[in-house]
């Protein structure tokens, strides 16, 4: 089977910085570790922060077609948050080493606002169901990055919890985060 030279590359950066950080992951180790010669790395990336910025597109592409599993923008606006905040919730269980790169990546000096823009056009979807919920009176007028944080981030501290064994979700739990998150976004 041959195998793909980027695909390696991409997951030998993942398993690396999953264990040893951003500074602690020299394109050296990416190279051995994916089976490859560090010049061919920069056959597919220019440099180490092209590396990290593309894992990162790739990894927001899969988590936000995760979130859109059974989108329906006819549902109601608090089916839609529902069912986003249960696929991100899913995603970070099945996935946690790209949910960790993902927070890891949030937190560092590589978030660019080229980066921060691509991540918004894969939500665009929820944009547009969220602007017209801010309209309609069924939500808060806040800022759409203010909603991606109770999908997003409360979702992705859940599921840390859940992982360490810290707070281990059942479906009564999950109920009730969710509905914590909803509550702090309709209206009343």
């Amino acid at each position: 089977m041959m195998s793909d030279k980027r695909t390696d590359i991409l997951n030998a950066t993942l398993n690396l910085i999953s264990a040893n950080g951003f500074h602690g992951t020299p394109m050296s180790k990416v190279a051995d570790q994916a089976g490859v010669g560090a010049g061919t790395i920069y056959r597919y990336f220019e440099n180490k922060e092209d590396l990290i910025n593309e894992l990162f597109l790739e990894l927001k592409g899969n988590i936000s077609q995760a979130m859109l599993v059974g989108f329906n923008p006819e549902a109601s606006t608090e089916e839609i948050f529902r069912k986003a905040w249960l696929n991100t919730f899913n995603y970070c269980i099945q996935y946690p080493q790209e949910m960790l790169f993902l927070e890891q990546y949030y937190n560092s000096p590589y978030l660019t606002p080229e980066t921060e823009a691509a991540t918004l056009e894969y939500l665009a979807p929820f944009v547009s169901v969220f602007q017209a919920a801010v309209e309609k009176g069924e939500i808060k007028n806040v800022p759409f990055q203010m909603v991606t944080m109770f999908v997003h981030d409360v979702t992705v501290a859940t599921a840390k919890r859940h992982l360490s064994g810290a707070l281990v979700m059942d479906d009564y739990k999950l109920e009730m985060a969710l509905q914590a998150c909803w509550d702090a976004i309709k209206v009343n």
